[in-house]
C-alpha cells in the first residue's frame, strides 16, 4: 500500500510539475501577444513574422506538455482504483493530499487566469490584424481601380500628362 501512496504522490508532483511548465509556457506566449499589440503599425514585417514563429514554437511546446498531462493523467485510474473516472483536474484535487490539492488549485487558476487573458488579448489582435488588412484591401483596390482609368505620365519637361491634356508641375 505504501508503494501505492509512493507512486500517487510521485504522480501528482508530476502533474504540478507539468502545469507549472504549461503556466510558464502561457506566460510567454501572452508577452509575445503583447508585444504583437503593441507593435501594430509600428512593427516591421520581419518582425511580426519573428513574433509569430516565436508564438508557433511555443504553441509546439505547449502541445508537448498537454501530451504528458494527458498521458500522465490516463494513469491515474490504476493509482485510485477507488475513484470512478473521468480523472478531471478538479477530481484530482480532490483526491491530493492538503499541501499538494493546494498547490493543484493554484496551478489550475493561474492556468484559467492566463488563457483568460490570452484569450482576451488574442481577440484583440486578430480585431486588429482584420482591420489593417481590410485597409490593405481598399488600398490595394483604389491603387488598381485607379491606375486602369488614366496613366498619369510626366514628359521630358516635367509636366504631368493626362491623355493629352498637360499640367504644368509648378501648377500642382
Amino acid at each position: 500500500m505504501t508503494t501505492n501512496v509512493s507512486s500517487q504522490k510521485n504522480a501528482l508532483v508530476s502533474l504540478q510539475d507539468i502545469l507549472k511548465t504549461e503556466i510558464e509556457l502561457h506566460q510567454t506566449l501572452w508577452e509575445q501577444l503583447q508585444e504583437e499589440a503593441s507593435g501594430f503599425g509600428v512593427l516591421s514585417g520581419n518582425e511580426l513574422l519573428r513574433i509569430q514563429r516565436v508564438k508557433d514554437k511555443i504553441v509546439e511546446q505547449v502541445i508537448r506538455q498537454e501530451e504528458k498531462r494527458i498521458s500522465l493523467v490516463d494513469q491515474f485510474p490504476r493509482l485510485w482504483p477507488q475513484q470512478p473516472s473521468p480523472f478531471t483536474l478538479s477530481v484530482i484535487i480532490q483526491l491530493a493530499p492538503a499541501d499538494q490539492a493546494k498547490a493543484l488549485q493554484y496551478c489550475f487558476d493561474e492556468l484559467q487566469n492566463i488563457l483568460s487573458e490570452i484569450r482576451i488579448l488574442a481577440e484583440r489582435n486578430s480585431l486588429e490584424s482584420s482591420a489593417r488588412l481590410k485597409s490593405v484591401e481598399a488600398s490595394m483596390r483604389f491603387l488598381t481601380e485607379g491606375s486602369g482609368r488614366q496613366q498619369a505620365t510626366y514628359s521630358g519637361s516635367g509636366e504631368l500628362q493626362h491623355s493629352g491634356s498637360k499640367v504644368s508641375r509648378t501648377s500642382v
